[in-house]
């Protein structure tokens, strides 16, 4: 038996080895626990007027995961308080700095994937937002890879951590993974209207940019429009409209572009969003440029001039200041030309080493070369994971063999040994069958032997009818055995005759006193009375007679109302046992 168990033990224990080397361990948070960091994440933005605020809504999280050491919850909250940090200087800052790698300092304290995953897409995209987008590739390729292991329904804040991933790489000009990502984002079941409006918006622009379907990418931004009017984003919908202007720049139809950005800067004005009235400037300089109508157009640089002002945002700066060059070539002003020239030079120079587009195409030759080694390293763990799961069979075959030996003779032995029992106790019960005739038939009082005779014989039916029970799905042949045993030890019609001679014969007045008393009972209530007055109970007449306990109870309560004022008396009469 110590060898089957060892058996057992060593199959249990073997394949959970081979699979935890072959990284099949599932090492994601629970789906309580997903839609517990969701709400603190969720929660968060409704908190987010400063840092301040911000601290005081997370301090109960901050408490409970110190109190727990739970390192998950505390990365989430060092990811938010960055993020608000950054949101609130409109820059990168210390503090960001510190909180985010604080988050990515407990990687090591938890193992939970979808949170780890998350953090590295936070972190890489705050760097992108910081126009560190080479600082950022690692940490969004480590994120979208580690999206591959993860269920969708345990990725943690899923439409927000798919916008980023689709914002990053349409930035970085790898249109399809952008747009794969967006349209991942915008077709989740559970989303605002303004942030699917805003994701449409940039699905639209993508699939502008990568030269595909121009009627999908104005359905694109005919859907975003709608949501953004429904919602009163006055925002989203001036942007929008400075993308369909977009469109019709790419067709030629200057005067239809020029009109939407009119209707766009008119809403950014009025909102006061600088940010987007730049970008409609820009455009409409280049589309006044493009069809040789300058008149306004050193009105128009001298606006996006000032709202840039005090600006980090080099690439714009360098837009605009190229922008000035064609209006000095333009107006023959050499002077005004030169000056251009070494302005572009030196913003070039600058952008070499943050986003410039030599950066962003390098980083876009990056990314594709690592999304290779990734397929290709993905097809050699394949390769070698189908060989680690054919030695894994083998092993698993070898063993089910091994363990159905084991089995096979532990279940004979049993076998054998069942049946060895049942035949010693069915002889046994035999032999006592026996030997409880011969003590009667040498009794002096039978009567009171007979008493004797059916207590034990109780025994021997509660036995048999347990042997029954156990064997119940053993041959029929033992079956009928077993019953015809128990049937020996029953009060048939034939030995109740026997028994009313002898008590006749040691107490000739009793069956006539009990039939004189009480005229109404039938042969069957004469034998419950009879047999209760020996003193055997409920159980134990059921089981002499092959009934039920409450067969008997039943027949008594109907003997009672039958009898009605004389049932006193009668259960008076069976409990007086004076004459035995």
């Amino acid at each position: 038996m110590s060898r089957f168990f060892l058996i057992v033990f060593l199959l249990a224990i073997i394949p959970f080895h081979i699979a935890r080397g072959m990284g099949l361990m599932s090492s994601n948070s629970s789906m309580e626990e997903k839609n517990f960091y969701e709400t603190i994440i969720k929660e968060s933005a409704q908190h987010q007027s400063s840092n301040l605020t911000l601290s005081k809504y997370l301090a109960p999280y901050f408490s409970q995961a110190v109190r727990k050491n739970d390192k998950a919850i505390l990365a989430i909250y060092y990811c938010l308080l960055a993020d608000q940090s950054f949101n609130d200087e409109g820059k990168r800052n210390s503090f960001s700095d510190k909180y985010y790698l604080k988050a990515l300092d407990l990687d090591g304290g938890y193992s939970y994937q979808n949170v780890k995953t998350w953090v590295k897409v936070m972190y890489g995209f705050y760097l992108y937002r910081c126009l560190k987008a080479s600082e950022a590739l690692p940490f969004i390729l480590e994120g979208e890879k580690g999206l591959e292991d993860i269920p969708k329904e345990l990725v943690l804040d899923i439409i927000q951590t798919y916008k980023k991933l689709g914002y990053f790489f349409g930035t970085l000009g790898d249109y399809t993974s952008g747009i794969k990502y967006l349209t991942l984002g915008q077709q989740q079941e559970i989303i605002s209207p303004r942030l699917r409006a805003e994701i449409l918006d940039n699905l639209g622009m993508l699939t502008l940019k990568s030269r595909g379907d121009t009627l999908q990418a104005m359905k694109n931004f005919e859907l975003a429009q709608s949501l953004a009017l429904a919602e009163n984003d006055s925002l989203r919908y001036a942007k929008i409209l400075g993308n369909q202007a977009a469109v019709f720049e790419g067709m030629k139809d200057y005067r239809k572009a020029l009109s939407l950005l009119d209707k766009d800067l008119e809403i950014s004005r009025s909102i006061g969003d600088n940010r987007n009235t730049i970008f409609a400037l820009m455009m409409q300089i280049r589309l006044n440029i493009a069809r040789q109508e300058i008149t306004d157009v050193p009105h128009m640089i001298s606006e996006a001039e000032l709202l840039l002002s005090g600006s980090d945002d080099k690439k714009t700066i360098l837009e605009l200041e190229i922008h000035k060059l064609h209006l000095a070539i333009h107006n023959r002003e050499i002077g005004h030309e030169l000056d251009a020239r070494r302005r572009i030079e030196r913003l070039q120079d600058s952008l070499r080493f943050l986003d410039g587009d030599p950066v962003l195409s390098q980083l876009k030759f990056m990314t594709d070369k690592q999304k290779y080694a990734d397929k290709l390293s993905l097809a050699q763990a394949v390769i070698k994971k189908k060989q680690a799961e054919r030695r894994l069979w083998l092993i698993l075959s070898l063993l089910v063999l091994v363990l159905f030996f084991f089995i096979y003779n532990a279940v004979r032995y049993r076998a054998r040994k069942r049946i060895r029992d049942y035949e010693y106790q069915l002889l046994n019960l035999k032999y006592t069958k026996a030997e409880l005739d011969r003590e009667l038939m040498s009794s002096k009082s039978q009567v009171e032997e007979y008493v004797a005779y059916l207590k034990r014989n109780n025994e021997q039916i509660n036995v048999l009818s347990a042997l029954l029970a156990e064997k119940g799905n053993n041959v029929e042949r033992d079956r009928e055995e077993l019953k015809i045993l128990l049937q020996s030890h029953l009060i048939t019609e034939e030995k109740w005759q026997e028994f009313k001679l002898l008590i006749m014969k040691e107490f000739p007045n009793l069956l006539q006193e009990i039939q004189s008393k009480f005229s109404d009972i039938t042969e069957s209530n004469l034998r419950v009375i009879v047999l209760m007055k020996l003193g055997l109970n409920n159980k134990e007449v059921a089981n002499v007679l092959g009934v039920t306990p409450d067969a008997i109870k039943k027949s008594m309560q109907r003997l009672k109302k039958k009898l009605g004022d004389q049932a006193g008396v009668l259960m008076e009469y069976i409990s007086d046992k004076e004459f035995v």
